[in-house]
């Protein structure tokens, strides 16, 4: 097997191990495997999804460390007796300011390089991911919250693009946090032109130069995307708008 193909091959397995965490953290979360009560075993979690043992347990290990589930060695894994203790990782809480720009600041130094990536490594399958990714923004320009969602949808997009399994678990990591940046950054924009339009403009032009296979400019439109991003947010921690020269508009 090529680099390039193991790559890819460690990127879908942890993209499945991912998907896997969702899906039993909402049947918990949902009251589906109640507090204190034992999961499937790996085994048949793995049969149940059509995964592979291994990504049941990097899923449980996701899952342990958020606090929902504890893993019983020659026993099993049980779901936490208290999930509102453990659940979401770190409260309710808000972010404060500081918090808020570090956030800013580890996306500006993640988000460009995994465009640039993608612009270089992104598979045919995956582009056409970015554009329906794409397509679920233009359909919720005047939602916030559901185009947060979607922008989040194509940001790990483009993380898993970028076809590097560590890169795309330290994306994983902040999107419960990502969503809520994007879902601010949504909120002023749309206060300012009545449409989130300008926005799926300035990500399709990304999308764009990812699918051509242009790392620099794919570059350039991340770093400007999440200058606006600062403005927008940052503004709003100072009782503002926007700061001025935010990036694209």
């Amino acid at each position: 097997m090529t680099k390039g193909g193991s790559r890819r091959e460690g990127v879908r397995a942890f993209r499945l191990s991912a998907g896997l965490a969702d899906r039993l953290r909402r049947r918990i979360l949902g009251g589906e495997f109640g507090p204190g009560g034992r999961l499937p075993g790996n085994r048949e979690l793995a049969a149940a999804y059509g995964v592979s043992v291994g990504s049941v347990r990097e899923a449980i290990r996701e899952l342990d460390a958020e606090g929902l589930v504890e893993v019983r060695p020659g026993s099993g894994t049980y779901v936490a007796r208290d999930l509102r203790a453990s659940w979401p990782p770190g409260g309710e809480r808000p972010l404060d300011r500081e918090q808020v720009e570090e956030l800013i600041e580890a996306r500006e130094v993640l988000e460009p390089r995994l465009a640039e990536l993608a612009a270089r490594r992104a598979s045919a399958e995956q582009v056409e991911g970015l554009w329906r990714a794409l397509e679920r923004m233009q359909e919720s320009i005047s939602d916030p919250p559901a185009f947060a969602e979607a922008d989040v949808g194509l940001h790990m997009a483009i993380a898993e693009a970028a076809n590097n399994r560590f890169l795309m678990k330290a994306t994983s990591d902040i999107r419960a946090l990502l969503r809520r940046d994007m879902e601010l950054s949504a909120e002023v924009g749309i206060r300012r032109a009545g449409t989130l339009q300008f926005s799926v403009d300035s990500h399709r032009r990304l999308v764009a130069a990812i699918a051509a296979g242009e790392p620099e400019k794919a570059v350039r439109i991340m770093s400007s995307i999440l200058r606006r991003n600062r403005g927008f947010v940052t503004g709003l921690y100072s009782g503002g708008m926007a700061a001025e020269g935010s990036g694209e508009f």
